[in-house]
């Protein structure tokens, strides 16, 4: 199987880390890179191409929303999902309406986050 190439954005690196060694520690997902804001998910995304985009919805910069509508104007947009702490149906509409495939709370643990964004790539 072809390797995932992940972009994480989250404006708390701590918790980005996490996800990220989380992610890596499975030899099917390579996380190449990482974001801490609406602008740099959106550059990273443009210039690295990956196959997956997780991005927190409240971040600077405009948020993962905001994010997520630039990454949708790309020629060939990548598959993006929310990894968020917000439980709020209005939240999930707006993400999903502007093209995440995929809502995920953070309380998810490792091995269910890699199954998701296995099935979201």
């Amino acid at each position: 199987m072809e390797m995932i190439r992940i972009v994480i954005a989250d404006d708390h690196p701590l918790y980005r880390e996490g996800v990220a060694r989380s992610l890596q520690d499975d030899p099917e997902i390579e996380v190449v890179g990482q974001g801490q804001d609406a602008i740099s998910a959106a550059e990273l995304t443009e210039s690295l191409m990956p196959d997956v985009v997780l991005l927190d919805l409240s971040m600077p910069g405009g948020g993962g929303i905001a994010a997520l509508r630039r990454i949708m104007e790309m020629e060939v947009p990548p598959k993006v999902a929310m990894l968020t702490a917000s439980e709020e149906d209005d939240d999930v509409m707006q993400a999903l309406k502007a093209g995440a495939l995929g809502y995920i709370l953070k309380g998810v643990g490792s091995r269910e986050l890699v199954t998701v964004v296995k099935d979201i790539a």
